[in-house]
Parts: structure tokens; C-alpha cells; sequence
């Protein structure tokens, strides 16, 4: 049982940057808050929750999931009053709870493009209007946002990395004692966690008095000339965009520079924060460990490198598309013809919902019972659709070493190219996954910014070998927030499945089996083009009972 009292924030052992990092937002409210890159198991809720009770009871802590719904997360009509007593009462929803606190969103970067919007107009604005049947109200919602991820399950839209105003990347403690240190803690805690609060209680209560004081003297802090200077060479040095993240580097220096109990903004202040601030804004970060990657691996296999100048032309031209009625009709069979792709020229659809083969339509369940109590009988009343259903797409894109050979790669880039730009005006959620270096890999998650998907299908690099069983379960982190049914996965691959598990294939149609097998619709795009065809794309594809094509 999770005990009332959380872990002291002053017991903390590690992680200095990530809690300086949420110090500072918690003395200037406007720096915009915080990004976290990093592994699960690294303390990340608790250092929050920690923070949160260290504050005191008029600071909440709301964990905001990924999967939550637009009523819990905007607010709703309180059905139970509604009923019994003929009243309208509204619910807050989790962003106008988290006001004036923390709101945290693990895996942020898995969070559709809805709630994402409606979380960042919210920390932008300071609030937002809720529109319901009959109540049309302004939530306040200020609130220090955190946000966790790891890069390999997706990044986040570029715009919305931005919006954050700083970030940090943890990992799990490497030093044998702070490791023991964190243990003994832990343990001391779990025993017994009123004592041990109680052994803490001084030392959070003189960091509460700090982060106060910090406060108060904020807005007394001189920035001198010279740093304001030198403040806007760093971020053009760092190839940002635009000006927020000078700004920025001011208003965190200035925080930090109140925590340490200082006057004026000094260089070293502003040389201990700037990395916060940059880390995911600057540009010329990638091309270094670009750079840095090519010395340490001189250069791709022959087959790679041949793959790299044939991809130089093959995005250009509209070839390696599939037939017409794909989606259209949704039965697959035969072989890809010229100048055709993904779509059909038909407008695409949303999957319909259904039971047992039954068309659903979701219930008004507020303008049913509003019905009810109005006229005293039952008339059922449905949703109108509207346009935030959209169609849920994914691009599972096998990149192994052997997609490399017949340049496989380049025409399904060429595909991927032609599918996305035929219907870019249409409102169609992309997802793209990409088996690479033996494991699956979440290139970015669910956005209706297929340029976004292009430009990332395009720079995809073959690289080891073929575990689609893994990169169904990257599939299925991706669609845990969704309904199934309005999802179709596209799979490119050869079927040449020859790792992960002690046998790769079965394994792959387990966790198919187990997790995707409720899918709208499946298609496997065999990509095989060996002069001895082995077929093993079709065979998987025909065991599952999946619609299947031939890239020719």
C-alpha cells in the first residue's frame, strides 16, 4: 500500500540537474516547464510528487495519462447531480486540478495531437473555456509542466519540443555508492515513512523557505548588458530559431541566480543553465554527433552506401506505388502496378465501429437524461461525428540489412512518398515504426503532419537484423490510447524474420496474436526482390490471415 506520506524531496540522491531544473520553475512559473529524456525506473514521479508535498497542500501534483479521455482531462457535465437533483454542476478536468501545481505526462511524446493542443494552449494561455451542453466556462489552468519520454519510443513534434521551456536528460545512477545510498533510503522509507519524513522535516522545510525567498527577490535581479549579449550569442551559435530561447537563457539564469542567493546575473550562472535550454532547441547538436557518428563508423556496408545514391532519385518520381482500391475496398491481393499508391482516389473513411459485425454509434449520454428529466421518458440521443476521429495509420517499415540489397528500401520510400502526398489535405493520423539495429523502434508517433513522416521515412538507414516481433510491441505501445478498430497497419517487409526470441517468426506472430489481431486492418507489403523468391512474407502473411501485396 502506497503510503499517504511521499518520499522527501531533500532525500533524493542523484538526478541534480532534473531537480534544479524543476527548482527553477517553481521560482519563475513562466520559464515553461520541464522536458525529461530518459529510461523508466529513474525516480522521475517521485522527485515530482516529492517536490509537490514539499510546497505544501495548495500545490497539487496531477498525473495526466496518455490514454485519458477529453472529458477527464477538459472537464464534464456531473451526470450524478444531473440525474438526482436536475441541476448542472461541472466537473474540473485534470488541467484546471493541476492549477497553480505540477501536471505530469509520462510518455508525452505516445499523447495524441488533441490533448496535446489542449494541454499547451492551457500552459500558454493560463487557462482555457470548457463548452458543454448548456455551460460555457474559463478554467484557470496554470500549472509547471513535465513531460518524460524516451527518444527511442518517438520524438515529439518539433513545435512542440520548443514550447517547452527547458529539458534534461537522467539515466539510471552508475556509482556503486550513490546506488547504495539510494537503497538505503528507499528501504528506511518503505519501514517506516512518518520517521523517516520526520528525520527530513528540517532540512525540507529550510529548501521550502529558500525556493520562497528565491521568489520574492526574483523580479530584483540585475541582468547585466554584457550578459544579455552573451546570452544571444550562445543561442545563435546553437543555430536556434527565433528568439525564445535567448529569452529564455535570461529568465533561467535570473531564477538560478535567486536560488543562490546572488544580485546579479554572473557568467557562470548563465554557463550552468544554458544546456537546459538549448539541449533540445539547438541544431548544430545533431550534426555533431552526426559527425562524431561517421569518425567513430567509417562508413556504411557497400550495399548501404549504394542504397544512399539511389535514394537520391527515387523520391522524385511516381513509381513503386500499390493499386488503387487498397484502402478504398481494403482487399489486398496481386502485385503493385505503376503510377498507383496507397490510397484510392476515392475520399478515405474513418473505420466504422462495430459488434459483431453491428454498425455502433456512440450514445449523448448527457442529452439522453437531460430528455429524460425534461419529458419523463427515454429517448436515446447519439454523438455527432466530428472531424477529431480521424483514421489512425502506421507504417511499419522493415530497415534490415537485407532491404538494402535490391534497394527494397528506396521504393518503399518512393511508396511511402507518394502515399502521404496524395492525401495530405485529408484529416489522417500517421504513425511510423522502423525495425532497426535487430529491435523495433518508434520514429515518431501519431501526427497529422505527414511532412513530418516523409522527411523521417526518407532519412531511414538499413542497418542488422529482422525482429518484427519486437516492433509489434512498439505498435502496440503506440495504439494502447486507441481503439483498435480504427487502426490499419501497414507492414513493409521481406519476411526474412531472424531475430529476437529462440524463434524469431513464431515470436512475431505471437505478439501479433496477441496484441494487433483486432486491427481494423492489416496489410503486409512483401518487399522481396531476390532472383530466388523465398516467400516468406506471403507465408506469414496467409498463417495470420492478413491481406497481403507484392512490391515489384
Amino acid at each position: 500500500m502506497i503510503p499517504k506520506i511521499q518520499f522527501p524531496f531533500t532525500a533524493i540522491v542523484g538526478q541534480e540537474d532534473f531537480k534544479l531544473c524543476l527548482l527553477l520553475n517553481l521560482i519563475d512559473p513562466m520559464l515553461g516547464g520541464v522536458l525529461v529524456y530518459g529510461d523508466k525506473g529513474t525516480g522521475k514521479t517521485t522527485t515530482i510528487r516529492a517536490l509537490s508535498q514539499l510546497m505544501g497542500a495548495d500545490f497539487p501534483f496531477v498525473n495526466l495519462p496518455i490514454g485519458a479521455t477529453e472529458d477527464r482531462v477538459l472537464g464534464h457535465v456531473n451526470l450524478e447531480v444531473l440525474f438526482n437533483e436536475k441541476r448542472m454542476i461541472l466537473e474540473k478536468g485534470l488541467l484546471a486540478k493541476a492549477n497553480r501545481g505540477f501536471l505530469y505526462v509520462d510518455e508525452i511524446n505516445l499523447l495524441n495531437d488533441y490533448l496535446m493542443d489542449s494541454l499547451l494552449d492551457a500552459s500558454a494561455s493560463g487557462g482555457y473555456h470548457l463548452e458543454r451542453e448548456g455551460i460555457s466556462e474559463w478554467l484557470e489552468s496554470r500549472f509547471c509542466l513535465v513531460g518524460s519520454m524516451n527518444p527511442e519510443e518517438g520524438e515529439l513534434r518539433p513545435q512542440l519540443v520548443d514550447r517547452f521551456g527547458l529539458s534534461v536528460e537522467i539515466s539510471s545512477e552508475k556509482d556503486l555508492v550513490l546506488r547504495k545510498e539510494i537503497t538505503k533510503n528507499r528501504l528506511a522509507f518503505d519501514l517506516d515513512a512518518e520517521s523517516f519524513y520526520e528525520s527530513k522535516k528540517e532540512a525540507e522545510n529550510k529548501l521550502k523557505e529558500e525556493i520562497i525567498s528565491a521568489k520574492e527577490r526574483l523580479n530584483s535581479i540585475i541582468i547585466p548588458e554584457e550578459i544579455m549579449e552573451l546570452a544571444s550569442k550562445i543561442a545563435l551559435e546553437a543555430e536556434v530559431e527565433g528568439l525564445r530561447a535567448d529569452i529564455l537563457l535570461l529568465k533561467t539564469a535570473r531564477a538560478y541566480t535567486a536560488l543562490k542567493k546572488e544580485t546579479e546575473v554572473s557568467k557562470e550562472n548563465l554557463e550552468r543553465i544554458k544546456d537546459f535550454v538549448l539541449n533540445h532547441r539547438a541544431k548544430n547538436k545533431d550534426s555533431e554527433n552526426s559527425n562524431n557518428s561517421d569518425s567513430n563508423n567509417n562508413s556504411l556496408d557497400e550495399n548501404q552506401n549504394q542504397e544512399q545514391k539511389n535514394n537520391q532519385n527515387s523520391h522524385s518520381q511516381e513509381d513503386f506505388q500499390l493499386p488503387e482500391n487498397v484502402l478504398s475496398q481494403l482487399q489486398f491481393s496481386g502485385e503493385v502496378s505503376d503510377k498507383k499508391n496507397l490510397f484510392s482516389n476515392q475520399n478515405f473513411t474513418q473505420p466504422k465501429q462495430t459488434i459483431k459485425g453491428k454498425d455502433v454509434k456512440k450514445i449523448d449520454l448527457l442529452k439522453t437524461i437531460q430528455h429524460k428529466l425534461l419529458f419523463s421518458k427515454v429517448k436515446i440521443h447519439y454523438k455527432q461525428l466530428d472531424n477529431k476521429a480521424n483514421s489512425y495509420i502506421v507504417f511499419l517499415v522493415d530497415c534490415s540489412s537485407s532491404m538494402a540489397i535490391e534497394k527494397q528500401i528506396s521504393f518503399v520510400k518512393g511508396l511511402l512518398q507518394n502515399t502521404l502526398e496524395k492525401k495530405k489535405f485529408q484529416k489522417i493520423s500517421y504513425a511510423l515504426v522502423a525495425i532497426q539495429d535487430g529491435i523495433g523502434k518508434i520514429i515518431h508517433p501519431f501526427t497529422q503532419d505527414w511532412k513530418t513522416i516523409l522527411e523521417l521515412g526518407n532519412n531511414l538507414k538499413t542497418k542488422g537484423k529482422t525482429n518484427l516481433g519486437d516492433a509489434f510491441l512498439k505498435v502496440k505501445t503506440l495504439i494502447k490510447s486507441l481503439q483498435k478498430n480504427q487502426i490499419q497497419l501497414f507492414v513493409f517487409t521481406d519476411g526474412k524474420i531472424n531475430h529476437g526470441n529462440e524463434n524469431p517468426e513464431t515470436f512475431a506472430k505471437k505478439i501479433f496474436q496477441q496484441h494487433l489481431r483486432f486491427l481494423h486492418k492489416t496489410t503486409v507489403v512483401d518487399t522481396e526482390n531476390d532472383f530466388v523468391k523465398l516467400g516468406k512474407a506471403k507465408d506469414f502473411a496467409e498463417e495470420l490471415k492478413l491481406d497481403y501485396v507484392r512490391l515489384v
